[in-house]
């Protein structure tokens, strides 16, 4: 008989105890339990951009040939980021480690006017500098001593020169027209129906002579040889731009 009361002193004891106490224990339980491992997220590779080179085409209407040299010399040919009737603009992989000096070489000799390392911001700033462009001219070499250069005239008159061979001042050289002389180069312009411009004025047969390429409202023009076959208004407008380029003397 004194065990049976005992053991029910016990039971009532148990029954009375607080719940707060219990829950606290249980949750003291749950606190301990593992953490589950989470899947480790793998981020997909991003290509480095190291080996890349972007670079702008001297001659839109030679694409072929500069992707053949630039097969031809080892290196590949990715994609076009910019590809118009007047102005592109490729991206090429080059060796790591060889950077440097394809843009060394790219820029003192090849179909390229312009080379520099591959970055968004560099393509941004490329692609709008080639949308901007109002009129550009390339001279290149002959057998004698015929300026060598590039001039860039942007729609809001800034103008970029590099001075390549036979000029006054080698490099870049920045400037900008006066209001009077963009007014008058855009009268020039507007007055003009390239659709009526030969693509070529050459004659194949007359050896030693220099190109001058210009590009101006979404059409290129290749002349090699001037003569009566080439616009007035055309030449008028060399002529103009040429005579601001004197007048800076950057070449004489």
């Amino acid at each position: 008989m004194k065990t049976l009361c005992i053991s029910l002193f016990l039971l009532a004891l148990s029954c009375g105890a607080p719940k707060d106490k219990i829950e606290t224990k249980n949750e003291e339980t749950k606190n301990t339990t593992p953490p589950k491992k989470t899947k480790e997220i793998v981020k997909p590779k991003v290509e480095e951009a190291e080996n890349l080179l972007l670079v702008v085409l001297k001659n839109p209407k030679a694409a072929e040939t500069a992707k053949a040299m630039i097969t031809n010399s080892g290196l590949k040919w990715k994609e076009m980021i910019l590809d118009e009737a007047t102005s592109k603009i490729a991206l090429i992989e080059v060796p790591k480690g060889k950077k440097d000096f394809w843009i060394d070489r790219f820029k003192t000799s090849g179909p390229f006017k312009s080379v520099v390392s591959n970055s968004k911001e560099a393509a941004d700033k490329l692609i709008e500098k080639e949308k901007s462009t109002l009129i550009s001219i390339q001279k290149t070499s002959c057998m004698g001593d015929c300026p060598v250069y590039d001039v860039v005239v942007d729609k809001k008159g800034n103008v970029t020169f590099e001075g390549k061979q036979y000029v006054t001042e080698k490099g870049v050289k920045e400037f900008k027209l006066t209001d009077e002389e963009l007014k008058t180069l855009n009268e020039k312009l507007k007055s003009n129906d390239t659709s009526s411009f030969k693509e070529t004025y050459d004659n194949p047969k007359v050896m030693d002579l220099g190109s001058t390429y210009i590009v101006l409202k979404g059409k290129q023009v290749h002349i090699r040889l001037w003569n009566d076959d080439v616009p007035e208004s055309l030449m008028d407008i060399h002529e103009y731009l040429e005579g601001i380029l004197l007048d800076k003397k950057l070449f004489e």
